[in-house]
This record gives C-alpha cells, structure tokens and sequence, in this order.
C-alpha cells in the first residue's frame, strides 16, 4: 500500500524540523551534519530542545560508558550523568576522612587530660622483687619514691633515686625501675653476695664480691665463708678475693681462714689456715696457680704441718714448742675435767648422806 504525504504535511515537517535547527546550539548543528555524512542518528533528543518530556531510556550499568555501541565506541571517559555517582562518591570519602582528622585531632588531647586527672597517672604503690639480704622496707625508704604523686615525672628522673639506693645500701649492686598494673613501680634488686668475713676484734665483718667491707657487724662468723685476718687495705682485701674466687668450690671450702703476714722481703705473703690442720703459706699472685697443688701434697703429708709455697713447694711438720702447748692444752683439759667429775661425786655423796639424815629423822619423829 502507498502512502501519499501532502504537501501541507511536508511542510509542516520540515516547520518542524527547521525550527528544531533554529533552536539548536553551534556543537549540535556540527554533530548533527558529522552523524548526517556518516549515516548515524544523533545521540540526543530533539524534545528537549522543544521542551518536551523525553522518553525515558533504561537504567545502564555503572560500567555502562565502557560498553560498545552501534555505530561507534563510547567515551572512555564517559559521560557526565554516568560520572556523577562517582563524584558524589569521592566526594563524601573526602568529607570522611577530613572528618575523621579532626575528630582525632580533638579526641587525642582530651583523652590525655582526662588520664592527667585520674588515679592512674598518681603512683599508687612499690613493690621490691629479688632482694635477700636488704628488706624491702629500708629499699623503699632510700628510693625516695612519693606515693600519689606523679608517675611519670618520677619515673622519667628514676636514674636518680636508683643512684639513691646505691649510696645508702652497700649491698645493692644494681636497680632496675619499671612499670606494672598501669600505675606501680616494681624495683627489681641484684645485691652483692659475700663472699668473706673480716675480722674485727670480738666480732666479724661481712665482705662483699667487690671488696668492701660492710659497716655491720656479727658476733658469730658465717659458715663455709674464709675468715680474713689483719687487712687493712680494701684493695689488698680485693685482690685476695679475685684469686680466691678464682680456686675450685672444693679448694674454697678447704680454707677456713686467710691471714695476712707479710714481710719486708715479702709484701704479698698468706697463712691459709686449712680445715684439716695444716697451714699454707703462699704468695697472693699465686693463690690460683699453685694452691690447686695442695690435696695431692696433704696426701703425702704424714701429720699435720706446713705447706711452704713461696718459693717452690716444701712441707715440713710444725714445731715442737706447738706440740707440746698443744698437749699441754690437753692435759689441762683432761685434769679439769676429772676435776670437775671429783667435784660432782662429792656433791652427790653430800646429797645422798644428807637424804639419809633426813629420812632418819622423819622415822624417829
């Protein structure tokens, strides 16, 4: 069937057309004619050049701009419509995280003001850990450390009160500051050990692995510790103890006491008084050296008598001036004590004549 248009609606046509032409703006007119010359129809509506509603197209994909199209590719770009979403999107990740800055930036100080103004920034206690010797009343005392006041002004200056320690206890070797339960210190103690007793008249003094002698003194020596006799130096008592320490725990323990005699040929001279009874006599430089020699030496000895090791190696037995006082002494002991047996058989033969008279009076009566 053919259709025949009229003129009159030709015209109107081309009315139209023309006056959507008129309407149109200079980058539509260009791609109007390039779409023309390559056969392809705008991508735009003329309607809403007219003001009229356009036709309402289906939602795309957001990926929908890399998507090919007849007659062409799209943008790579694409459009503003389809960019949009993604601008609103970066926008509000900006806005975010400029918020979440500020809201940082704010929350950090008032935090630390509300920590500056609660218990937890007061130190509330000290406790003493590893101490032995030095009781844990007289280590808080000497720290000088100050109970809900500021924890960390004292603990940034804790350098100062372990320096306190030290000063006032002699046997603190070193202390340790640290922090426990968010707001107590906790004072970890090495102390020296001793490792000798000094003796001093009556009493005895201790002395500690650095060669000091302690203030304190005891009447009764520890045991298994060497009992040093006439030092006078700290540094001599300290040179002793480096090659005293240095023997073996079984030649330590074999030594009950160290004397110091020297000579004016000799200054460096000991008597090493030995629990078995014998006595050595050796130079302090060779202590280490050649004390090590002394359990194969006392094996050969017959009695008891002296190691003479400053020069070499000689034994010889002790005097007999020693033997007899040390007879003499026995003697004594054994006539004092058949003495003190006469005197109790006395006073029982009294006690028992005495309970005889007594009961003979109680049966006559």
């Amino acid at each position: 069937m053919v259709t025949h248009i009229s003129k009159k609606d030709q015209s109107k046509q081309k009315g139209e057309h023309s006056d959507v032409a008129v309407n149109l703006t200079p980058w539509q007119k260009a791609n109007l004619e390039y779409r023309k010359k390559n056969g392809q129809d705008a991508t735009w509506s003329p309607t809403v050049i007219d003001g009229q509603e356009p036709k309402e197209e289906p939602e795309l994909p957001e990926n929908a701009s890399d998507l090919p199209v007849e007659g062409g590719s799209r943008n790579p770009n694409g459009s503003f419509a389809d960019r949009l979403p993604k601008l609103k999107y970066e926008r509000n990740s900006v806005l975010y995280r400029r918020l979440t800055i500020v809201i940082t930036l704010f929350l950090i100080p008032l935090l630390f003001v509300l920590y500056y103004v609660s218990p937890l920034s007061k130190l509330s206690a000290i406790h003493v850990v590893k101490n032995e010797a030095v009781s844990k009343n007289a280590i808080t005392k000497a720290a000088g450390f100050t109970l809900e006041d500021g924890l960390w002004s004292q603990y940034w200056h804790r350098g100062e009160n372990e320096a306190k320690i030290k000063q006032a206890l002699p046997r603190v070797k070193s202390v340790a500051v640290g922090i426990e339960h968010f707001n107590e210190f906790k004072l970890t103690v090495t102390e020296y050990q001793e490792v000798a007793i000094l003796e001093k008249g009556d009493s005895y003094a201790p002395v500690i692995e650095n060669g000091k002698v302690l203030a304190e003194t005891v009447k009764k020596p520890a045991e298994n510790l060497p009992i040093l006799e006439d030092f006078k130096s700290q540094k001599r008592i300290l040179t002793v103890l480096k090659q005293y320490q240095k023997l073996s725990q079984e030649l330590r323990a074999s030594i009950s006491q160290i004397k110091y005699t020297p000579t004016s040929a000799n200054t460096e001279l000991l008597n090493l008084l030995m629990n078995d009874g014998n006595t050595v006599i050796i130079n302090i430089s060779n202590l280490t050296e050649q004390l090590k020699y002394y359990p194969q030496v006392a094996k050969e000895l017959k009695g008891k008598g002296v190691v003479d090791m400053e020069v070499g190696i000689f034994t010889y037995p002790y005097p007999k001036d020693n033997e007899k006082t040390k007879e003499s002494s026995a003697e004594n002991t054994t006539t004092d004590s058949n003495n003190n047996q006469n005197e109790i058989n006395e006073n029982t033969a009294e006690n028992e004549s005495q309970s005889e008279t007594n009961n003979n009076t109680q049966i006559g009566q």
